[in-house]
């Protein structure tokens, strides 16, 4: 599913089903896109291309969070295997005392 995109000369984030503009987006919007970002498997954003965006706050804001929502979500396996190992620790050092 697509979560951020590039139209009319501006850009998109999703909000549960609307498309907010990234000029609005609030810090649980961004967690939220991060929990999508490794959490599901098809999780897609359109390329940055700064020719498409005129609005220099969109660009720098499309380009810093895509940049950093595909990383989360190219590195998902690993950031999930990490969260279950500190999960086991936990549940070794607890549970089994």
């Amino acid at each position: 599913m697509k979560h951020l995109k590039i139209e009319d000369r501006k850009a998109y984030f999703t909000r549960g089903e609307s498309w907010m503009v990234v000029t609005d987006m609030t810090k649980e919007d961004l967690l939220n896109l991060a929990h999508a970002a490794i959490e599901e498997e098809d999780f897609e954003t359109d390329v940055y291309d700064e020719t498409l965006l005129p609005n220099p706050a969109h660009r720098i804001i499309y380009q810093q969070i895509n940049g950093q929502l595909m990383e989360l979500h190219n590195r998902r396996a690993a950031f999930q295997e990490e969260v279950r190992n500190i999960y086991k620790d936990a549940y070794n050092k607890y549970c089994i005392e």
